[in-house]
This record gives C-alpha cells, structure tokens and sequence, in this order.
C-alpha cells in the first residue's frame, strides 16, 4: 500500500503572498494617527517582531510604548477592528509569492493555511491571488500556529506535515509541534542563517521542492 502523501501547510504574509512589507507601513500609519509621537519606538518594534499576531503587538505597542493602563483591552480590540478596514485595500494588491500560485494548483497534496492574520484579510487574500478553493481548511487569529500544527499532526497519523513559513516565529512553531518546516527567505534578509534550516527563495522549482520533500519525508 502506498504511504500517503505529505500534508502541505503554509503560512499566508511572505509565503502566499507578498504582503508583509505592506502590513508593516500600514500598521505604523494606522498608529501613527493617534500616536505619531510615539512613532520611533512603535516602527522598532514592529520590524523586530515580524510575524507577531497584531493583537499582540497592539497589547505590547499600547500597553508598553503608549502606556495605556486603563481600558487597554478595549482600546486593542478598537484598533484590531479598525485595522482590518484600514489595510485592506491595500493588501489586496500585494502579489503571489513567485510560482505559489501553479505550485498548490498542481500539487496532489491536501493543502492548509495557518497564519496569525485575521482570518476575513486571509480570505481576502486567498480570493484576489485566486486560491480560494486550494485548501482543505484555514487558520487564522486567534488560532496559534503551533497548536495549529499540532492539530493536523493528531488528525494525520502516518502523514509527514510540512510547514512553509517566513519568520522565525514561524520556525519555533514548527519545532513545538515537531513537524518538518521550509524557510521561505527574501532577497534582503534570511531570519534562519545558521540555523541549519532549508529555505527557498521562491516556489518556481516544483521539481527541487518536491524532491526535497521526498527526501527529508522519508517518502
């Protein structure tokens, strides 16, 4: 009897989609309307916490850098709200990660979405790079990806699960959950150097990723 294949899950910003440089600005300028002057702190620490679930950089950005004591989980679910309205336009124009796109078309794998975005921006997204209907079921916020890969893991038993993520965030969910995981590096910076992670720049060469995932599955 064949063994089954692979369970492919991937990480939506940086992964499916080139979204993240865009989430970045319109975090800051969205913050930026009531707390401009608070601006240098609020930008170190969104580029320092890439991947971080926005709920829980508004709790750090306005609890610790703002200093908000009273009423802070309100004035978080405000913003986290507002967010979603703000950034939309703007992240529906980011583009497919190169070859992601024929990549999960033409891959026999059951495929899944697990990303800390709000789950309406991850349909969003899925529906303007037209990938809609390509997996089996999507995890968003609040869901966390470790418990998430956990999950498919239990669900699974047999199946290698393989993780596609951009962020070191991304990796140490994939360690908790003990499944195999993919880097998906930029030109401008790779978060695994020295960590003996494989990364791809893209998803253009089916063939080697394939190949790679046969090889380190055991398939």
């Amino acid at each position: 009897m064949p063994q089954a294949l692979p369970i492919f899950v991937f990480d939506k910003d940086g992964v499916l989609v080139e979204s993240e440089p865009i989430k970045l600005r319109l975090f800051e300028e969205l913050l930026a309307q009531e707390y401009a002057e608070h601006l240098p702190a609020i930008r170190a620490f969104n580029r320092a916490n890439v991947g971080l679930a926005r709920r829980d950089k508004l709790m750090h950005v306005l609890g610790e850098i703002v200093g908000i004591k009273e009423g802070l989980e309100g004035e978080v679910d405000r913003l986290l709200d507002d967010s979603y309205h703000f950034i939309k336009e703007g992240l529906l124009k980011a583009p497919p990660v190169a070859g992601v796109v024929p990549f999960i078309q033409e891959s026999e794998n059951e495929k899944y979405v697990c990303s800390s975005a709000l789950y309406p921006e991850v349909l969003d997204q899925l529906g303007a790079i037209h990938l809609e209907d390509a997996f089996a079921e999507v995890y968003a916020f609040p869901n966390r990806k470790a418990n998430v890969l956990t999950k498919l893991k239990e669900e699974h038993p047999g199946q290698p699960i393989i993780f596609w993520g951009d962020t070191i965030l991304d990796f140490r969910a994939a360690v908790a959950a003990d499944v195999h995981f993919i880097g998906v590096r930029k030109p401008d910076s790779n978060p695994f150097d020295d960590l003996g992670v494989h990364t791809i720049p893209d998803f253009q060469d089916h063939r080697a990723i394939h190949e790679w995932v046969a090889t380190q599955a055991g398939l």
